[in-house]
């Protein structure tokens, strides 16, 4: 039986999730891991906290906080938004103190060392005298020199591009501001180029990743691929276990890999005599910005060490979602934090939107007045339309839901559709949270009209035919809960309860074989309402 895993890109614990994290990988990841589930498939969600980032290290400089304090404080906080928006995640590791974690990595890190697959180099790097620091990534800001955006040194948000941060435009310390001097360290690198062949043979087979990723793969491999560094001159991170490069850190993102690899092989799988580990499967889901790491280092990585047993079948990336038109910003306080919204708004009626608006293939934007029309829209559309199903059954059949066991082809056609479509958007090859958000509403136009169009004109002429249409209406009413599961998992729960079903018969197979009781449940409301007045 494959096994598939599911990662997230790991959240750096400088701050909570705000509303652009969730709209990206994290509730992409939870949904097809939920389908992946509703369809029988054994899987597995993993991510953990990216203890080791340099942002780590800069914000709490910044704030004046003990990084490892600030660390374990908002991967708990983290953890709890993650909660709080219904995203089920089976494992979420904390590297920092973790030995399991930081052996894994250095032993990684020594096999690729003295098999020669890591080389030594001297290299210019920028120097803060005032700080007495080596800049990189966080440490350091500048504009890109391929996109003249605002960027952090070796990697560019806004285009996605690695460069050198002594390539940076005006660069200057991220702490004390100071411009820093160009000076010299010796560390590790990996010579990427020496995998462009198998990187482009790999590119080629995956026929069903997004054009953007292919692309911008296909463009990074299209000429020489610099030697990307591995280790820092630096105090915060995994120390790199060879004497000579004492005062040096494992390179993060190099990390990263093997850090996915220690969280596999911590459910003790490979001691299950049943498990072919050669039947994995491994899904990623991440930020746009990140996919040079995740599609070439990590795969090029994998190669050098031998581990092509577990590459990414698949790829999932995301652009950047905007606040009213403006990238989510910590410093200018310019974010919807996702503890405080999910105070006040439940995880489905956040959920639903944001797969309505995802950023999939460009920018998109949250707007909270948007939100909440949209909202309104959505709920008056949903649950008026079961609620006037209940209302009938109670009134006029005393609350027993006439049932027939053949559905009529109308009915069916109609759920076997929406199975269909959503078959592809949950699923690898045509994933999307947009398109199953728009046939979620299109399946509830469809039972409106189904409503209007059958249900109620046979009320006072055909009484058999009106029983029988109520039924397929029950049947119809039982597909929404099995459709609506991956995205709104509470109201899935809710409705399908309220027709006389269990949260268990939510299988995807049982979609037209699932039997409601006789008599319908209590519920009158499907939906929490919103409490918008802070926002307000």
């Amino acid at each position: 039986m494959t096994k598939v895993y599911v990662t997230a890109t790991p959240p750096t614990p400088n701050g909570d999730l705000h509303i652009g994290h969730l709209a990206g990988p994290y509730l992409a990841a939870d949904v097809y891991s939920r389908f992946k589930k509703l369809q029988g498939h054994d899987v597995s969600y993993i991510t953990y906290g990216d203890d080791n980032q340099s942002y780590v290290s800069t914000t709490a400089n910044n704030k004046k906080l003990d990084p490892a304090e600030m660390v374990e404080i908002n991967n708990n906080i983290i953890k709890s938004t993650l909660r709080s928006a219904n995203i089920d995640v089976d494992l979420y590791k904390n590297p920092l103190g973790n030995n399991k974690h930081t052996n894994y990595v250095q032993t990684f890190f020594l096999e690729l060392y003295k098999n020669g697959k890591l080389k030594k180099k001297t290299k210019d790097i920028l120097f803060c005298d005032e700080c007495n620091l080596y800049l990189y990534e966080s440490f350091v800001k500048g504009l890109c020199p391929y996109c003249k955006s605002e960027s952090s040194g070796n990697l560019c948000e806004a285009c996605g591009q690695i460069n050198d941060p002594t390539d940076l435009v005006h660069p200057k310390c991220n702490i004390c501001k100071s411009v820093p001097a160009v000076t010299q360290y010796t560390g590790l690198f990996f010579p990427l180029n020496n995998y462009k062949e198998k990187l482009q043979e790999f590119y080629s087979s995956r026929t069903t990743w997004r054009a953007q990723l292919t692309e911008f793969c296909n463009y990074i491999v299209s000429k020489d691929i610099p030697d990307y560094p591995v280790t820092y001159p630096s105090s915060w991170g995994i120390p790199v276990p060879i004497s000579e490069f004492q005062g040096q850190v494992i390179n993060v993102w190099f990390e990263m890999y093997p850090g996915i690899l220690e969280s596999i092989e911590s459910e003790d799988i490979y001691n299950d005599e049943h498990h072919n580990k050669n039947s994995n499967s491994l899904v990623q889901f991440l930020g746009f910005d990140n996919s040079f790491f995740n599609s070439v280092l990590h795969i090029a990585s994998a190669f050098a060490i031998g581990r092509d047993d577990l590459l990414p079948e698949h790829i999932i990336t995301n652009y950047f979602y905007l606040l009213d038109k403006q990238k989510f910003s910590t410093s200018k306080d310019h974010a919807v934090w996702g503890r405080d919204i999910l105070k006040d708004i439940p995880s489905d009626n956040l959920r639903f939107y944001l797969s309505l608006t995802n950023p999939e293939h460009m920018q998109t934007n949250f707007s909270l007045k948007d939100f909440f029309d949209k909202n309104t829209q959505m709920v008056n559309k949903w649950e008026g339309l079961i609620s006037r199903y209940v209302d009938m059954v109670n009134k006029e059949f005393n609350g027993s839901i006439p049932k027939d066991k053949l559905v009529q082809y109308q009915a069916s056609c109609l759920i076997m559709r929406t199975k269909n479509n959503l078959e592809r958007y949950y699923d690898l090859n045509q994933f999307s949270l947009r398109k199953a958000a728009f046939e979620l509403n299109d399946y509830i136009d469809s039972l409106t009209n189904y409503w209007e169009e059958k249900v109620l004109p046979m009320q006072k002429k055909d009484d058999d035919l009106y029983k029988q249409y109520l039924s397929d209406f029950s049947y119809l009413l039982t597909a929404l809960a099995f459709f609506s599961f991956p995205i709104m998992p509470t109201f899935s729960k809710k409705l399908i309860r309220n027709l006389g079903a269990k949260d268990v018969d939510l299988s995807w197979d049982n979609i037209l074989k699932v039997d409601t009781c006789p008599e319908i449940g209590n519920e009158n409301q499907f939906f929490f309402p919103v409490q918008s007045r802070r926002y307000q």
